[in-house]
């Protein structure tokens, strides 16, 4: 990945905010060697506490929230950033989250993983 690749923490504040109307809980992810934070739409400064969490060596390697379903709970969803697509390690950090959702939180369904470019639909 080259460094003019990498967008800045409005890019990922702007896709915050433009992701699809119909995700609840929508959140970027920041990925930790050994845990995620997140930066939840509802966050009174997101661009600060993203900032932050990078400071502290965190990166922000897409958007989680999930996609409700009438007959039951719904359905977690993630996006990656399009400077990650492609990248084995991000794809390891996707697969993990998705790990600790499936265990810890009441989604029906698997979780997807779906290319940021289809997000813009």
């Amino acid at each position: 990945m080259s460094t003019s690749a990498i967008r800045s923490v409005s890019d990922h504040v702007k896709d915050l905010r433009d992701a699809p109307s119909h995700w609840i809980d929508t959140a970027i992810v920041v990925a930790f060697h050994d845990r995620f934070e997140f930066v939840r739409e509802d966050c009174p400064d997101p661009s600060g506490l993203l900032r932050s969490l990078e400071a502290h060596g965190g990166v922000a390697i897409g958007l989680a929230g999930i996609y409700p379903a009438e007959s039951s709970p719904g359905a977690f969803l993630a996006k990656v950033f399009p400077e990650f697509e492609g990248q084995a390690w991000m794809h390891r950090h996707m697969d993990r989250l998705r790990r600790i959702v499936s265990k810890n939180v009441d989604v029906a369904g698997p979780a997807h993983v779906v290319p940021y470019r289809a997000q813009r639909e």
